[in-house]
């Protein structure tokens, strides 16, 4: 079809509405006024894609000169066109066409050729368009004035137009209405086909910069969290609508619930699509039901499932390049990879269901799903998520330093041998930042998992032996690991292995002064009696040793050892000590102090 170029100044439909939705005084928060409103929305009774063909769809575009347009057919794994276009926004859906910006006309392309239907030439600078099944909506400035308006999806002709008093975001539709965000505080919900405003939220206690729509439910919110539109949420309070705040951890604070929608920049793909949280939720009277009991966090090469309280459940890193368009479908996660890899996950295991590609050689700028309620019947794999945090942590790219802690950290809380056994394996990686060797040597400590036992005395197997050129890797922290697992029941066999394997290098000349430390330490948790005879001997062999014996540290720790963990005879012992005149002053003062407080 021959495109048709529609100037805003030349259709006969154009009508410029009054501003009283779109006003300082306009009635604000009537229930009424709103649930009227969302009751003519005509919403399918399952969630399902937008598009005429209800198939789900994605629309990606590559970076290029000029940029290219691919749709994507999800269920059949099949490219159904591509479309060279010079896209400088975000694409959005209608149900047999999608539009976006080009150069500086707002652009319809027909869904099944990729065709160009229409053009109109705004005369300003987009904020943002929209659409549903039958209308394309934009919102525009020129300078310091703000027009909404609605376009017919096959036509390209002007509906109607408004004029605002001040800024408006970028539009979000949903069944025949028209959500509007304006100066930051309000959601004005205007009717799709006449543009008659029929209600107004004003939130009261946050801003309204974001909204998201899908086939059956609109969000509305900040960066703070999120509101789900419905008629408890004329209050515009939080503790009074459905209301969702979920906890994203400090590693990931880039992760927003949507894009800023008064950000002409967040318009288009940018970076900010690589660090969002993904949800979906279940009609409720109270505060946000979330879908599964839980949402994900997509950043950069990597997808994070946690509950409510923010623990994990899941993690999942994307092989070598990020994702970067991201969506939570109901029963999927969905995002594609900067290499065009099409990848699905279940929202409750992150296990992948499904990987396919694009067969693209460009990079992948962005996408715009339309795939709400589907998920792929592909066969799950295995759930990994113990391997998937080592693969973030061993991640080589110093921007996700954090986000290795937030996976180190994660790792500690599971149970098991091999977990110790990752951590460590990272303690000795030589190209690992030393911050996050330091959170992993607290991470041992921490941890108390009976099971790491076996790992941890086998670290010690490797003693110092000049001519072999071996020395023990990080022999303190894992002493200090043993150290924690002091009062838990331990197998006897395991303990009597780790008593032997912590005994060489208690009697090791070439042990530092901090690592036997933390071996006598060791020592004394977890020997049960075992230890007595090797501290008592290693204190009568160093009692008056000029470097050991002066050393604060180890005095303290071989003196608690004995005294503590100890009985009459290792007490005797120690007043023995105090009483020889070659015993270092200190350890002598130390030791008598000591037992006058027993």
């Amino acid at each position: 079809m021959k495109a048709l170029l529609v100037l805003a100044a030349g259709t006969s439909l154009w009508a410029c509405g009054p501003k009283e939705g779109f006003t300082l005084s306009r009635n604000d928060n009537d229930r009424g006024e709103l649930t009227a409103a969302l009751a003519q929305r005509q919403l399918p009774e399952q969630r399902t894609p937008l598009n005429s063909a209800r198939q789900p769809r994605a629309f990606v575009v590559e970076v290029g000169q000029p940029r290219t347009i691919v749709a994507y057919d999800l269920a059949g794994g099949t490219v159904l066109w591509k479309a060279d276009a010079d896209v400088q926004s975000r694409i959005a859906v209608g149900g047999d066409f999608i539009v976006e910006r080009e150069g500086h006309d707002l652009v319809a392309r027909d869904q099944q050729k990729g065709s160009v239907r229409w053009k109109v030439g705004l005369g300003g600078d987009l904020v943002g368009a929209t659409a549903d099944r039958e209308r394309a909506y934009a919102t525009w400035h020129e300078g310091t004035k703000y027009y909404l308006a609605a376009y017919d999806g096959s036509s390209g002709s002007q509906l109607w137009k408004q004029e605002a008093e001040g800024q408006l975001g970028a539009p979000r539709a949903q069944g025949g209405l028209v959500y509007s965000p304006f100066l930051m505080q309000w959601l004005s919900l205007l009717d799709g086909k006449s543009g008659k405003h029929l209600a107004r939220v004003r939130g009261l206690d946050q801003q309204i910069s974001i909204v998201r729509v899908t086939s059956q439910t609109a969000y509305f919110g900040s960066r703070q969290g999120i509101f789900r539109l419905d008629p408890r949420a004329f209050s515009g309070k939080r503790d009074a609508s459905t209301y969702g705040e979920v906890k994203v951890p400090p590693q990931l604070e880039r992760a927003s619930y949507g894009p800023d929608l008064y950000d002409a920049v967040q318009d288009g793909y940018t970076a900010a699509d690589r660090a969002r949280v993904l949800w979906a939720s279940e009609p409720s009277e109270g505060p946000m039901k979330f879908t599964n009991d839980g949402y994900a966090v997509h950043y950069f090469r990597y997808v994070f499932g946690f509950d409510l309280s923010g623990n994990l459940r899941w993690a999942y890193s994307n092989p070598r390049v990020e994702l970067v368009a991201s969506e939570h479908t109901g029963k999927a996660i969905l995002a594609v990879s900067a290499t065009g890899d099409v990848v699905a996950l279940d929202p409750k295991t992150g296990a992948e269901i499904e990987r396919k590609k694009l067969g693209t050689t460009a990079q992948v700028l962005g996408a715009t799903f339309d795939a709400d309620g589907w998920a792929p019947p592909g066969q799950e794999q295995p759930v990994e998520t113990v391997q998937a945090l080592v693969q973030i942590a061993r991640d080589r790219d110093a921007r996700f330093d954090r986000v290795k802690e937030l996976a180190v950290s994660a790792m500690a809380k599971l149970p098991g041998g091999e977990v110790t056994k990752q951590l460590l394996e990272l303690l000795a990686d030589n190209r690992a930042p030393q911050k996050l060797k330091d959170t992993v040597v607290d991470l041992l400590v921490q941890r108390k998992d009976p099971a790491s036992l076996p790992v941890l005395t086998q670290q010690l197997a490797t003693q110092y032996d000049w001519l072999a050129k071996t020395e023990p890797d990080s022999l303190g922290p894992v002493a200090r690991a043993i150290a924690g697992l002091g009062g838990a029941k331990l197998p006897k066999d395991q303990v009597d292995a780790a008593v032997a394997a912590l005994r060489v290098h208690l009697d090791a000349p070439a042990t530092q002064v901090g690592e036997l430390v933390n071996v006598i330490d060791a020592l004394a948790a977890i020997g049960g009696g075992s230890e007595r005879a090797a501290l008592s001997s290693h204190l009568l062999l160093y009692h008056t040793d000029d470097d050991l014996g002066d050393d604060p540290a180890w005095q303290k720790a071989i003196v608690t050892a004995l005294d503590v963990h100890g009985g009459p005879g290792e007490r005797e012992l120690l007043r023995q000590v105090s009483e020889d005149p070659r015993t270092k002053p200190g350890l002598a003062s130390l030791i008598k102090d000591t037992l006058a407080n027993d």
